[in-house]
């Protein structure tokens, strides 16, 4: 048998018996009450009609957290009149309340049952204490604190009952979550004003209870449109208007909630390829409606546990709480491959001829301790793909993390590691093209040094020096660093001091040794007119020379406010003329082989791919 067959027999099993329990019910009514008496019938029609007519209303106290009329009008009839028309008043509302919600009559019966039953319970134990019906006084507190309580708990008990027969193993998870403060102070809220309409009953009788019904409807209605607002207003606080799905706020909410709770998550952040490009080619109606279809792509593929939202512009963000690294790198692959295979209006006119988008991917708390930490690496994961070909899924990785593990650095070095890591960033706040210039050129040196066979070591180090070798750039005023023209000779000669700069960074820390003259020599020409110190041919470490090579070809490739970016084809051939000179001549033919297998990494500014 299925999972869903065994829900609907025990859903159908569930309402029979509570079928059978209101038969009981009804039939010791008759036993004990006979008939009704005209008064009684005349009572029994006017609670059956108001119970229909509230039944519809809702009185909100909470944007999720109601209160029931039906519950009201049960309490305040059965502390006045006969329980048995109670219950057959009740039972009428069962039948019409099963036939109006076709397919939730068997929930429709069993909560109806399980209300009766607190009504019936409660009203057994009042008499108990009040055998002589009394018209309400200050001395019936006490009993009707009795008749109040055993009415919420009998129906919470109804509830747990209800939720076993029907969720199985499940009931326990929901009835937890179903419970809280606000519904318990609701429950204590029905049972007081039940004990108003109780007074007016007294007092006024059937038309008391009519006007009572009129001024409870017109406090439904009002509050209706009131939490309708509110509800509308809250959702506009956490909902991306044009895409429907959740917004900054609402995203940056759930993970300090996961971070508070210590909830482990995985964070994917997503940026459609070259979409600044397709809103130039046809307009921002268009490139809206490819916002929307990516959404609507989204939730198809959602899991039932994530959390998405628009994160700005074009970037989108999902949250995969208690999911592993592997298992969120499958998810971001399939999103990936979803938004790849659909057709997007006047995608050829991008590269690659279709709609693409690159995905970074970071996990809490394995990568970081806290959400600023994560929120910079799962962005630096998803500049890594934009940067090296996009249209692809890409794990956090950090070079600082494999300095840490591969080298013998010792507390004192983990600590100055650190310091590299404040570095970083600081410059990486300075000047975004510094340091996805930087990314760039560890990619494009390590290509070469496979390529001539560079020991396994040696190209490790190599891999730390290129990724460290602009770090003394953070002490270059930034009006130098990012000066939009050709700087002066005062300024060059600043500019020119970053090696030293950051050779002395990188130099207290001993595991670093062999990354020094990567960093202090990277500025070095096979002819001798390089600096700092004018190196000739082979006197420049090798590591050296093979990093000057990726760094200028980046340089080249790259657009900068002061020079224009080159092509392919230029920059090989710039670097054939400069071999010799600029370049190592042995190096310049295999770097060549290696770019025309990988490609330029970036056809676009910086300032495009951030």
């Amino acid at each position: 048998m299925t999972d869903a067959n065994k829900v609907e027999t025990r859903r159908i099993v569930a309402a029979t018996l509570s079928i059978l329990i209101w038969l009981a019910i009804a039939g010791w009514n008759v036993l004990t009450q006979h008939a009704f008496s005209i008064p009684g019938w005349v009572v029994f029609y006017t609670l059956a009609g108001l119970l229909i007519l509230v039944e519809r209303f809702r009185i909100y106290v909470a944007s999720s957290v109601s209160m029931s009329l039906e519950d009201i009008y049960l309490i305040g009839f059965a502390m006045v009149y006969p329980i048995g028309i109670v219950v057959w008043a009740g039972l009428l509302l069962a039948v019409i309340s099963a036939v109006r919600f076709r397919r939730g009559w068997f929930i429709q019966i069993m909560n109806a049952l399980g209300l009766i039953m607190a009504v019936v319970c409660a009203k057994q134990l009042y008499e108990l204490l009040v055998p002589v019906p009394e018209h309400w006084n200050v001395s019936l507190i006490g009993p009707f604190a009795v008749f109040g309580i055993t009415f919420v708990l009998v129906t919470l008990a109804a509830f747990a009952v209800i939720l076993v027969l029907i969720d199985g193993k499940d009931a326990i998870a929901h009835f937890k979550e179903s419970m809280s403060l606000q519904v318990l102070a609701v429950y204590g809220i029905e049972v007081l004003i039940g004990l108003v309409l109780a007074i007016v009953l007294q007092d006024a009788g059937l038309s008391g209870a009519l006007l009572f019904t009129a001024l409870v409807l017109l406090v439904a209605w009002s509050y209706r449109d009131y939490f309708k607002m509110a509800k509308h207003f809250r959702e506009l606080a956490i909902k991306d208007e044009l895409t429907g799905l959740h917004n900054h706020r609402y995203i940056h909410s759930k993970m300090d909630e996961f971070i508070e709770q210590k909830t482990p998550f995985a964070v994917l952040m997503m940026d459609i390829d070259h979409f600044r490009h397709y809103n130039e080619v046809w307009g921002h109606v268009r490139g809206d409606d490819a916002l929307r279809t990516v959404a609507d792509l989204m939730r198809q593929n959602r899991l039932q546990e994530e959390r998405q939202a628009r994160f700005s512009g074009e970037e989108f963000m999902i949250l995969l709480p208690d999911i592993d690294l592997p298992q969120a790198q499958l998810r971001a692959e399939m999103l990936r491959k979803a938004i790849e295979d659909t057709t997007f209006p006047g995608a050829e006119r991008l590269p690659g001829k279709k709609m693409t988008v690159s995905i970074g991917v970071a996990r809490y708390p394995d990568m970081a301790d806290n959400k600023q930490a994560l929120l910079t690496m799962v962005d630096d994961a998803l500049y890594k793909g934009k940067l090296t070909g996009r249209n692809k899924v890409s794990l956090y990785t950090s070079v600082l993390d494999e300095m840490k593990h591969g080298l013998p650095l010792g507390d004192e070095g983990q600590e100055l590691i650190k310091t590299i890591k404040v570095f970083l960033a600081i410059l990486n706040s300075k000047d975004r093209y510094t340091y996805a210039h930087t990314e760039r050129d560890v990619v494009y040196a390590t290509g070469l040094a496979e390529r001539i066979g560079l020991s396994e070591e040696r190209m490790q180090f190599l891999r730390f020096g290129a990724f460290l070798h602009d770090i003394g750039k953070v002490e270059v005023p930034i009006e130098v660093l990012t000066k939009r023209g050709p700087l002066t000779r005062d300024e060059w000669q600043v500019m020119k001091s970053h090696v030293e700069i950051g050779e002395n960074i990188a130099k207290p820390i001993p595991g670093l040794g062999p990354c020094l003259p990567v960093i202090r020599h990277h500025h070095e020409r096979f002819d001798g007119t390089g600096y700092p110190d004018g190196l000739k041919g082979e006197d420049i470490p090798l590591e050296a020379r093979i990093l000057t090579v990726a760094d200028s070809f980046d340089a080249m490739t790259t657009s900068r406010p002061y020079q224009r970016k080159r092509s392919l084809h230029e920059a090989i051939a710039e670097l054939r003329r400069c071999a010799g000179t600029q370049f190592d001549p042995n190096l310049v033919e295999p770097f060549i082989e290696v770019i025309e297998e990988i490609g330029l990494l970036t056809e676009e500014s910086a300032e495009d791919l951030a």
